[in-house]
């Protein structure tokens, strides 16, 4: 006896609407391979944190070690008994620059000799506070193209300063690094209506790390000579 085959249902046929829309719901259905996908992407996540991470970290370092070498130098200079001068300088820049590893292109420092001058009274003392009793600089120098200071600008930075006796004397070291991050995660910015910026987040692309320190001779007063 010959079996009947039943007619298919419209749209059944291999490769139909029908037969497709079925093999789509199937393969939304079908969780096989599920972990190993999860696993990627996974992997992804912890890896692109990881770079994160490490990018901030190796900044906080940059950051950490200038300031070290930084107040190296301001100590150095603060124990010297001989007058300091531009081949002196320079060298200290040179060192500056040897213990962060960094292409003297990157940095610059600056050095500053102050003091507190009297008011011709010999019965009053005054307190320098860079308002009332302005600083007065003795020497300014600086490496390359950075400006050197001057009376009105030392008086600028009145707040960075503390309180000065008269005829008191302190040096004051300032150095900048400039900073490049490893990989490019900075300046990512999220925008939105027109092109207004609502959210920037990531490293700059170049940050600058400075500092400002202040140091009083431990023996002799520093004094500045251009032969030195």
């Amino acid at each position: 006896m010959t079996a009947v085959r039943s007619p298919e249902r419209p749209g059944a046929e291999r490769g139909g609407a029908a037969w497709l829309m079925r093999r789509l719901r199937r393969l939304l259905r079908d969780e096989r391979g599920s972990i190993p996908i999860e696993g990627v992407m996974g992997a992804l996540l912890i890896l692109g944190w990881y770079v994160i991470a490490f990018q901030f970290f190796d900044a906080f370092r940059a950051k950490a070690q200038t300031l070290k070498a930084s107040y190296t130098v301001a100590d150095m200079i603060s124990r010297e008994e001989t007058p300091i001068g531009p081949s002196y300088m320079a060298g200290a820049k040179r060192m500056f620059d040897f213990m962060l590893n960094s292409d003297a292109s990157r940095s610059w420092m600056r050095v500053s000799i102050i003091y507190c001058p009297s008011d011709g009274k010999a019965d009053t003392t005054i307190d320098c506070d860079g308002s009332t009793y302005k600083f007065a600089i003795e020497k300014s120098w600086a490496t390359g193209a950075t400006p050197v200071h001057t009376a009105t600008t030392i008086n600028a930075e009145k707040d960075r300063i503390p309180l000065m006796s008269e005829g008191d004397y302190a040096v004051i070291l300032e150095t900048s690094l400039s900073y490049n991050p490893i990989f490019d995660i900075g300046q990512k910015s999220l925008t939105l209506d027109g092109g207004q910026t609502w959210t920037s987040q990531g490293l700059s692309e170049q940050l600058r790390f400075s500092n400002f320190i202040i140091t009083r001779s431990r023996g002799v007063r520093n004094t500045w000579s251009d032969a030195s």
